[in-house]
């Protein structure tokens, strides 16, 4: 049975104190804890699956914004730009997060940009788009992923995997944060 969210993140908060405050002060005693936390993490292969497809999406929405940000051309050029270099260094952080996450449960992050393209359900930015159409396929590259962390954070809190579920949370508020903004731009 589900428990209901606050009480979900009651315990969260608990044991993120517990266990945060526990491994600090094993990696403080002694450096090789660290390398044995990593190992001993919990490493569900459907949280490994979904944490890395969100990974190559976010990598693909991360340099279609900055496509867009160079790019764009038109009357908001200004605006745009603005919220493109938001938003690309918020994806930037996300990424390096979510990585960091793969490699903290024992697996290895992707090797290489064609690994990141296979798995990604996003495509890279056409050559001809017209600056509208654009920042309508940023909307959309946003929804998806908010789609793909919802499906994340279900898949990690059925493995009780806090962490990951607290991380994909996060991602869905941001994504659909920036869908918004850009939609907003083009109405």
């Amino acid at each position: 049975m589900k428990k209901n969210q606050s009480e979900k993140m009651q315990v969260r908060d608990n044991k993120k104190n517990i266990v945060g405050k526990n491994v600090l002060e094993k990696l403080e005693k002694n450096g090789a804890e660290k390398s044995a936390a990593v190992k001993n993490a919990p490493a569900d292969n459907q949280t490994v699956k979904h944490l890395k497809r969100v990974l190559a999406d976010t990598f693909v929405l991360y340099m279609k914004t900055y496509v867009v940000h160079w790019n764009y051309t038109g009357a908001n050029f200004f605006s745009v730009h603005k919220l493109t270099e938001v938003q690309y260094a918020e994806l930037a952080e996300a990424i390096d997060e979510i990585a960091e996450r793969i490699r903290a449960i024992g697996t290895e992050a992707p090797i290489s940009l064609s690994d990141v393209l296979k798995t990604a359900d996003l495509k890279e930015m056409s050559d001809d788009s017209d600056p509208r159409e654009a920042l309508k396929e940023l909307a959309a590259g946003h929804a998806l992923l908010s789609k793909r962390a919802k499906e994340a954070a279900d898949a990690t809190d059925e493995a009780d995997d806090d962490f990951s579920n607290d991380m994909m949370v996060a991602r869905i508020g941001a994504h659909d944060k920036a869908s918004w903004m850009l939609k907003s731009l083009v109405q």
